[in-house]
């Protein structure tokens, strides 16, 4: 919830109606109600910034209340306390014949302190992932470092103020935006540097922002921080940090709008925009979800990124239907064919973004569905509640190599996935996730590459008694 989120993605979660048919605040992105998606991730969200009133039951973490004198300072009294331990394994035979393999443990410790004068608080994380088998010769899992070292940082350390519905933050943090987020699909996630400013969640008003300055990125397989421009190049460069701004805003019941956009001087702009609308019909019948949202990238300034200018796009759609457990999707997307889509500081907000790559290269197109049942619709009186499993197929066509114009081959990825995670009873907060990925492209030295992952974790939530909202 606080110590690393699956990208919630925007600063207060929304109304994801689940295939269970209810109201489900605490999975999946705000920004997308995708399913299938390998963002529901993680066993904790990050409602992002809140106040301690509008801290809901949190159904996925064991939660364990404490009590402290009416006489203690508020800094200690309202303060809370997550422990995440999660054990993950990933193997890969890449695509030229290598192969990518850890079994890792860890997870984080988070500490988040109450306001003092209802205003001034802190929060801190510390995070880690320990190889319990990893090869020095199969790196590549983003586990643990490049070098299949063990990780072990403080991710988290901010200082934060509260004024009226926004709070500041400045130092080490979570930034959990559509195209700037945690990432969190290893075992730790995204963090970056800087100052920020969110709404606090509130369920009156329809709207939400974010705005902010980030200099720098510890990425998922890394300890070191380091600048918003040598994550984007991939190599030391100019050292350049990052303004972005994003809003939400929603106009009526179903409707769900998000505009962002992010700017890294002599590098590149990239903006965001995507439309959802919820029908939010009756349990009795099938519900549909209709979606749309594009990335538009170019490059700025002195071009440092590709060394020439460019710009290029990422349009993408879908459709979804929920009824009786079943969850029926479809998208589509298309990517322009000056470059592909340059995404460094976290998951891609497309439709299509799958298991193992994004179909995002330049001049590609992508069509692909899936079909997830949860369980617990039907058999949860039979101890089957929690547990779901899906499959998702998406074709690529038409990729090119923006600099000679090459044909790039076809390629299609399938992902079948199993997951039990209960939201009551004695195994509340654990998570089993199981995710196989088969990826063709002809003239692959590994043809198809396949790909397996198996996390386990447990969450727990030490936190004060749920307070009624005057």
């Amino acid at each position: 919830m606080f110590g690393a989120t699956s990208p919630s993605r925007a600063q207060t979660p929304s109304n994801i109606q689940t295939q269970s048919g209810t109201t489900d605040t605490q999975t999946g992105p705000a920004y997308s109600s995708l399913v299938p998606s390998d963002r529901d991730e993680i066993a904790d969200q990050d409602n992002r910034t809140w106040t301690l009133n509008k801290l809901p039951p949190q159904k996925y973490m064991k939660e364990i209340y404490w009590q402290f004198p009416e006489d203690t300072p508020a800094f200690f009294r309202d303060s809370l306390l997550q422990v995440v331990a999660r054990s993950y394994y990933l193997t890969r035979d890449n695509s030229n014949g290598t192969q990518s393999q850890a079994w890792t443990g860890g997870g984080w410790i988070a500490y988040r302190s109450g306001l003092i004068d209802n205003m001034f608080g802190v929060h801190a994380a510390f995070y880690t992932s320990q190889p319990f088998y990893a090869p020095s010769d199969e790196s590549g899992s983003k586990l643990l470092t490049p070098e299949q070292s063990s990780i072990n940082v403080l991710g988290q350390a901010y200082g934060r103020i509260q004024i009226y519905d926004q709070e500041i933050r400045g130092g080490r943090q979570l930034v959990d935006t559509p195209l700037i987020n945690p990432q969190d699909n290893r075992m730790v996630p995204n963090t970056f540097e800087g100052f920020t400013m969110d709404t606090l969640p509130d369920a009156k008003r329809d709207y939400d922002y974010a705005v902010g300055y980030l200099t720098d990125v510890k990425q998922r397989d890394s300890n070191d921080f380091i600048s918003m421009s040598d994550a984007l190049a991939g190599e030391d460069v100019l050292n350049r940090g990052a303004p972005f701004g994003m809003i939400k805003y929603r106009p009526f019941s179903g409707l769900s709008t998000i505009i962002e956009d992010y700017y890294v001087q002599d590098f590149v702009n990239t903006g965001f925009a995507q439309a959802e609308y919820d029908f939010k019909l009756p349990q009795s019948i099938p519900n549909w979800i209709l979606g749309a949202n594009v990335i538009d990238q170019y490059s700025v300034g002195s071009d440092l990124l590709t060394g020439s200018q460019f710009e290029t796009y990422q349009a993408s759609a879908k459709a979804q239907m929920i009824y009786a457990g079943w969850t029926l999707f479809g998208a589509g997307s298309a990517t322009g064919n000056e470059s592909k889509i340059f995404s460094p500081f976290g998951t891609k907000p497309n439709y299509t973004d799958m298991q193992q790559i994004s179909f995002d290269n330049a001049g590609e197109k992508a069509l692909g569905g899936s079909l997830a049942y949860d369980f617990g619709y039907a058999f949860g009186n039979y101890g089957l509640s929690g547990l779901s499993v899906g499959v998702w197929d998406t074709q690529g066509w038409g990729a090119i190599n923006p600099s000679t114009g090459m044909s790039i081959a076809n390629r299609n990825e399938l992902d079948v996935w199993l997951q039990y995670r209960p939201t009551s009873g004695p195994l509340q907060g654990f998570r089993f996730k199981a995710q196989y990925s088969d990826l063709w492209q002809q003239g692959n030295f590994t043809n198809p590459q396949p790909e397996l992952r198996l996390i386990v974790d447990y969450t727990v939530l030490f936190r004060p008694p749920i307070k009624s909202v005057n």
